[in-house]
Order: structure tokens, then sequence, then C-alpha cells
């Protein structure tokens, strides 16, 4: 049954220069009767350190996927995390999201044999613990929006659910019912982009500043200095049309198979794979030839996709993936290693040479997403200095 509130996010105004992600007037407390919804790869450094890190990646979005598809035509708002996704729901949806998530995670281990930890925290819950969660959208353009979170909340439901109890509540149970996940519109077919520069880093940097002021002044700074270290957007985007290339290579096109052919009979999965090479190729004439046809003007598609990539984004912790040098990431280092040092942030860096790309599709003229990581463990791998860092910090104030 539909809430009142179940336009909540849908309605929301947003912003469109994303140097205010900072400024939390823009922000929207959630409703109190919505969830957040946690999606992650279970021990994802391990399989990054194994080479999976394209399997983590193509995980994190499949959750998307059959989330956005359980709650259509219903604009809820999400964030891609690399390993996983976070979300936010109303009640209505419940049920079916839940369903969805049960979907994902049979999937993950059958095509995988990788845990994919699903779970739900109502905001009540979290609202009892003294965390907040405010959303906002931004919105550079028609055909694009960035959900952007704000508030300890989110943190504070990942924790609760990646909680080791034995019985943790918050974990989707598992259902004697069987239900078949709706994965249409994942696409995983483009090789990894090399950077225009040297190299892509993954970067996350949270602000440990306590008041609203002192941490917007945080983030201004930081922007300040990225944008002093590495130039404006049409300068540091990680994408280039001109390097953006559809891949024939089975080991690429392997995630996409696995997942958009999920509890099918095997002479459907030897269909699916027989006729993709057969897209991918077409789609390399289209846009080679820049036609139009029904499905979108395939001449503006790369152009497109630029724009529609989650290359910078909030969600309490400014991510973003970046093209540079390796000399300007050691100057970015040393300047956030400073703030640290004062104990104002915790960030991770992880440098690699090129950057994945995962899609998701609901139409090829303007309705589609891309998300963005660096290779070899971007976003978890800097993850993990992050909470490093953040762990050192709190020993040194339990030893003051």
């Amino acid at each position: 049954m539909a809430s009142i509130n179940d336009d909540f996010y849908e309605n929301l105004a947003g912003f469109t220069d994303f140097h205010a992600f900072s400024q939390i007037g823009r922000y929207t407390p959630l409703p109190p009767d919505w969830l957040v919804v946690i999606t992650d790869v279970v021990d994802s450094t391990r399989a990054i350190q194994d080479g999976r890190y394209k399997d983590i990646n193509a995980l994190g979005v499949a959750s998307i996927v059959a989330v956005l598809n359980a709650a259509k035509p219903l604009n809820i708002p999400y964030i891609f995390g690399g390993d996983g996704a976070t979300f936010c729901i109303p009640p209505s949806q419940q049920e079916p999201v839940a369903s969805a998530l049960r979907a994902a995670r049979d999937m993950a281990a059958g095509q995988f044999g990788l845990a994919l930890r699903v779970g739900m925290v109502p905001m009540q819950v979290l609202e009892a613990s003294g965390h907040t969660v405010r959303v906002s959208k931004y919105r550079p353009y028609a055909t694009y929006q960035q959900a952007m979170f704000a508030g300890s909340g989110i943190a504070y439901a990942e924790a609760l659910v990646k909680g080791q109890s034995p019985n943790n509540p918050f974990l989707v149970p598992e259902s004697e019912l069987h239900t078949e996940g709706d994965f249409s519109g994942f696409e995983c077919r483009w090789n990894e982009i090399a950077s225009p520069h040297e190299e892509i880093i993954t970067l996350l940097v949270q602000c440990l500043e306590t008041e609203e002021a002192s941490e917007q002044a945080v983030y201004q700074e930081i922007s300040g200095h990225i944008t002093q270290i590495y130039g404006n957007e049409g300068r540091h985007h990680p994408l280039r049309e001109n390097r953006l290339a559809l891949s024939l290579s089975p080991k690429n096109l392997s995630a996409e198979i696995k997942i958009r052919t999920a509890g099918q009979s095997g002479w459907q999965r030897w269909l699916y794979a027989f006729k993709l090479p057969f897209r991918v190729l077409l789609g390399r004439l289209f846009m080679g030839l820049r036609l139009k046809t029904r499905a979108g003007n395939w001449g503006r598609y790369k152009q497109m996709l630029v724009a529609n990539t989650d290359y910078r984004k909030f969600d309490d912790v400014l991510r973003m993936v970046i093209s540079g040098t390796a000399a300007q990431r050691q100057q970015l280092r040393e300047v956030l290693g400073q703030l640290h040092q004062d104990g104002k942030i915790a960030f991770g860096l992880h440098a690699a040479p090129t950057a994945l790309i995962t899609c998701i599709i609901s139409d090829y003229g303007n309705h589609h997403v891309h998300f963005l990581d660096g290779a070899n463990g971007g976003y978890a791998l800097a993850a993990q200095e992050m909470k490093n860092q953040k762990r050192h910090l709190a020993g040194k104030q339990t030893v003051a």
C-alpha cells in the first residue's frame, strides 16, 4: 500500500552545483517511517586480492538494479559504494525490495560464489540512537540525478547490518518462497578506461568535525584543494569519449551474462551469451556511424555516458574518482595528511592506471546511469585506509 511519503525523494528540488554538497541546509530529513537499505559483498578485500574486483563492482550494481526494478515506478534515493550500495525506501516498498534483495543474494552465491550481505534498518531505530539521515539531490543535467546523504545514520545503519550477532535482526531473512530477481537493465560491456593523464585515483574523505559550520568549512577547503591541484571538472573528469571502447572479451562480458541469466535454464544462458557479442558489435557500428534510431541518438551516446556518470558523490563521505598525475596525487595526499594530523578528517586514497564502469540502462536515449570505480579495488581499498585512520585517531584519543 502506498504511503503519503512515497514521493518524498521525487519532490526534492535538489541543487545543480556539486560544491553545494556540504551545505546541510540543502538536505531534508528522511521521513521517520522510511528504512535504510544496505548491501555489500562480504570480505570484499580478500576477493579483490584474488583479482575479482570486477565481480565485486558488478554485484554492487546488480543489487541496485534489482532494488530499482522492484520499486518501479517509484523514484528512490541510492548511492553506489564500490562493493555495495545504500538505499532509502518507504514502508510500502519493504516487501518487494526484500524479495529483490534475497534474489540478489542468491544470485551472488550461485553465479559468483560470493556472499552478498543485505539488510534493512528502520529510521525509528536510527533516531532512537541519536542518528539522523538527511537527503538531497544533485541534478547537474535534466537527464541525470544523484542522491546525496548527510548525517551519521547511514554509517550507523551499515554498522548494524554488518553486526556479528548470530541472529542479527537487521539482515533480510531467508524465505521459503523462491523469488526470481529482475536484473534487466544491467550492462557491463566497456573495457577498462585508461586515465587521460597518468592515473585514476579513488578518493574518500570524511570530516570528523562535529559542528555543522566547521564541517562545511572543512569540505569547502578540501574542494578548493582538489580544484587547485587537479583543475576544474573538465580537467580532472576521469572519462573522455575517445577512450571509451566496448569490449568483446569473454572475460569482460562474463559478469553481465551471469547476472542477466541468473535463475534461467542452460539454454537461455547459452542464448544470451551467444547474442551478446553481436549486440556489442552493433553498438560499435551505431556509435561509429553516429546513427539515430528509435532507441536513441548513438552519435551522442558516449557524450551522454560521460555526463551520466557518478564520478563524485556524498553520503556523509565525499567520494570521487579523479584523473591526474602521480605528482598531483602526492600533493593531495600531503594536504589531506595535514588535515588528518589535525584531527579534522579521515581519508582513503587508491591509485590505478584505469577505471571501470558498470551501467544501468533504462533506455539508450537519455535514461542510463554509469557507475565508476578505480580498477584493482578502488573504493573498497580506499575505504580500508580511511577505516584504519579512524581507528588510529580513536586510539590516540583513548590514550589521551
